[in-house]
């Protein structure tokens, strides 16, 4: 990056006064973002297998300890990276603090269980309602037509609104926590998003702005800062520095390296078969099949030994299996993504942009799709497809095991019911023909104000909506104001407190298993 970039990346959307401060940015973002109480709130959060499922095992993963993988795997690359750019006598590096806030912030605004409370937020939010006067949610709400394709309500985003807005260790100086544009930009583009997912974003993202930001006169906005940002979050498809990309592979590589222990730890009746079968069908089969492409000596060291221990299968085994799992997926990835980076930061600044601009690149696939720019060679092109078939075998076989589906129907179902019991309180005696005020008496009395912010964001939003032919669509959900109040609210739950609320709005019990 030009040093012009370079220091538009380091602003804020708010001035600060730095108070003597001589910590680097990104140094900062980093520490804001580990004491915040979104990151805290990581720990109660599924990661794939539901964290109130540690009655079965107090092993399993959470949001936290993956962001904490995610953080290590992400650093290990950039060290790699930066040892060799000093080989080739080259003074710049990465910044590993940079790395560092972007993978320790990724998931802030994840949902209570993981991706299937995303799935039911999203239907809560865009379902048509079936009764006239727009309280009623159904089970099943037919989905407005113009977002129907996009099926999931975005973690990135939330994590997202959380740093800007919602976060409010600062308040009343101001609220989120006002991390750099870098930061953000890496924060948002961890995950891909089509052009119309980041177009409603924006949208959304302006009025939470508009409302948060703008109308305050006890901050003052860099302009500059807020410029730019928008253009790179919502014009960008990959992240618009190195480090950004960086985390968005280091995500990829985490759930694949840890979370298949996870699995086979949580269902004991078929764990172990299974994960054996993917190790020794999907693994070792599948990068047998190209074990001629991966030049790394110490990659085909470990693979033997890896190989010697999953044919002879025993129990005592288990934790020496995993391990050389991890350290297999690590040495086989790791090069081929510094590789990769070094070729980006030899680019002109124009060719680099454009490529970040138009091509997603976080993702194994993507990287496969764009070899040729990247600067890839086909036995990388092939270990980049293997590993790509590998991750879908991952998803497709290891997430349908029956403990990790039963915890999928049952946390859908509940973040979808809480969302329904909480429209309802919030539209008490409410008519939206009149615009009579919301009710947030049921929430205790610190949190009103900000689920008020909320609910004059979705009205803000509205506006918004109905002067933008792709999306007027979404003009007939009169109560999209309240439902973006219930969105933030529940986003911010975790699995735990998601059940001790349920039990405390309903007659319902939620039971243990």
């Amino acid at each position: 990056m030009d040093d012009t970039i370079n220091e538009t990346l380091k602003k804020r959307l708010i001035k600060e006064e730095d108070y003597g401060d001589s910590r680097p940015p990104y140094l900062r973002d980093r520490d804001r973002i580990l004491f915040s109480r979104a990151f805290r709130r990581l720990a109660f959060k599924t990661q794939v297998v539901m964290a109130s499922g540690r009655i079965t095992s107090d092993h399993i993963r959470s949001r936290l300890t993956h962001s904490l993988e995610v953080m290590q795997i992400g650093t290990s690359i950039a060290l790699k990276v930066n040892e060799e750019l000093k080989q080739k006598g080259r003074k710049e590096k990465l910044d590993l603090n940079l790395v560092q806030a972007i993978a320790l912030g990724h998931d802030l605004g994840h949902t209570p269980y993981g991706h299937v409370g995303e799935e039911a937020l999203f239907k809560f939010m865009f379902g048509k309602p079936t009764d006239p006067d727009g309280i009623d949610v159904s089970d099943n709400p037919e989905i407005i037509s113009c977002v129907k394709d996009l099926r999931k309500i975005k973690h990135c985003f939330q994590s997202l609104k959380v740093c800007c807005f919602l976060e409010k260790q600062y308040k009343p100086d101001f609220y989120g926590l006002n991390l750099t544009v870098a930061t953000l930009d890496g924060i948002f583009k961890h995950s891909n998003m089509r052009k119309k997912e980041r177009k409603l974003y924006k949208i959304i993202f302006d009025s939470y702005f508009e409302i948060y930001h703008k109308n305050n006169g006890n901050i003052k906005i860099d302009k500059e800062a807020k410029n730019k940002l928008t253009k790179w979050l919502f014009d960008y498809l990959s992240p618009i520095t190195c480090e950004g990309l960086i985390v968005a592979i280091a995500d990829e590589i985490a759930q694949l390296c840890h979370d298949v222990e996870d699995i086979r730890r949580i269902d004991k009746a078929n764990g172990i078969e299974v994960v054996k079968r993917y190790y020794k069908e999907d693994v070792l089969e599948g990068l047998g099949n190209i074990l001629d492409c991966i030049s790394d000596e110490n990659a085909k060291k470990v693979y033997t030994e890896f190989k010697e221990c999953v044919q002879e299968w025993k129990a005592e085994k288990i934790a020496k299996i995993e391990r050389l799992y991890v350290k297999l997926m690590l040495t086989i990835c790791i090069p081929i993504v510094s590789k990769v980076i070094l070729k980006l930061l030899e680019m002109g600044k124009r060719e680099r942009l454009a490529l970040l601009k138009d091509r997603y690149l976080g993702k194994f696939d993507k990287l496969e799709e764009s070899k040729e720019d990247l600067g890839l060679n086909e036995a990388e092109a092939k270990i980049l497809s293997k590993l790509d078939e590998i991750f879908k075998s991952y998803q497709d076989h290891l997430l349908e095991l029956p403990e990790v589906a039963r915890w999928d129907i049952k946390g859908g179902d509940l973040c979808l019911d809480l969302s329904k019991v909480l429209f309802k309180a919030f539209t008490h005696k409410y008519n939206s023909e009149k615009e009579m005020e919301v009710n947030f008496n049921i929430v205790p009395q610190e949190l009103r104000g900000d689920l008020k912010k909320s609910y004059e964001a979705g009205k803000d939003f509205l506006e918004q909506i109905k002067k933008d032919k792709e999306f007027k669509e979404l003009g007939e959900l009169k109560t999209l104001p309240i439902r973006f109040a219930v969105w933030d609210y529940i986003a911010g739950m975790t699995d735990n407190f998601i059940i001790k609320e349920y039990e405390s709005l309903t007659f319902k019990k939620v039971g243990p298993s």
